[in-house]
């Protein structure tokens, strides 16, 4: 199912009353809204969610499948709690390595070549650039033990993530319809789009901490998901 305009369901920020007035940490939105579900018969509106253009098309599973319990394990990891919360903690690392690129390269920052982790937890590099170019942008980014150690966790909290989706019966509407696993992760996730996508000025609430735009995060991690991989557990 499609909910326009919305990476999740409204009813899971229907405490909100604006997101530029929110100042409730987001797991507590998530808490409340989830014991909230089993009581609300449709979804509620909220205009700063619905009117957002970065959340158009997001495809989401309907909230009348979802269990409380379910729902805010879901929400928690994959949109609003532990994914993202890596990747807003490996933005500042990003952030520098590309300013020092920019200086030292500039040729190549500006190139279309991307970055995701293996097997074996090592960065590596992907895209239309020479061998010697890979070579010697893993060098430099594995060197940064700081973004190592916050990429390697991704995958994991990923693929929990995924599984709470999919539930007890292994199926899934949303992001757990595709199959992500520990082999084709790295051909899955390019995590370079998902940082320049999410990077903003914005600096003011929760939505926006640290220079990383949650909205676009949901956003970008469908778009890959569903040009990138197979879909393989849905109803």
């Amino acid at each position: 199912m499609k909910i326009a305009n919305s990476a999740i369901s409204q009813a899971q920020l229907s405490t909100t009353k604006q997101v530029t007035d929110s100042k409730q940490p987001i797991a507590d939105e998530l808490n409340t809204a989830a014991k909230q579900l089993h009581t609300q018969s449709e979804i509620s509106t909220e205009p700063a969610l619905a009117n957002n253009q970065n959340l158009h098309d997001i495809e989401v599973t309907s909230v009348s499948v979802y269990e409380p319990d379910r729902f805010a394990k879901v929400s928690q990891t994959l949109y609003f709690g532990e994914l993202p919360g890596l990747f807003r903690d490996m933005q500042s690392h990003y952030q520098d390595f590309m300013s020092k690129l920019e200086k030292s390269d500039p040729q190549l920052a500006k190139l279309d070549w991307g970055f995701s982790v293996d097997e074996s937890g090592q960065l590596v590099v992907n895209g239309p650039i020479s061998d010697e170019s890979k070579a010697y942008l893993e060098e430099k980014l594995n060197e940064n033990m700081e973004l190592v150690e916050l990429a390697k966790q991704v995958p994991d909290v990923m693929m929990k993530g995924l599984a709470y989706d999919r539930g007890a019966d292994g199926k899934a509407s949303a992001w757990g319809k595709y199959d992500v696993n520990t082999e084709n992760f790295k051909d899955i996730l390019d995590f370079r789009e998902v940082l320049d996508s999410t990077y903003t000025e914005r600096d003011d609430i929760s939505y926006f901490k640290d220079n990383f735009n949650s909205f676009e995060f949901a956003e970008n991690i469908a778009s890959q998901l569903k040009r990138k991989a197979e879909v393989k557990f849905s109803y």
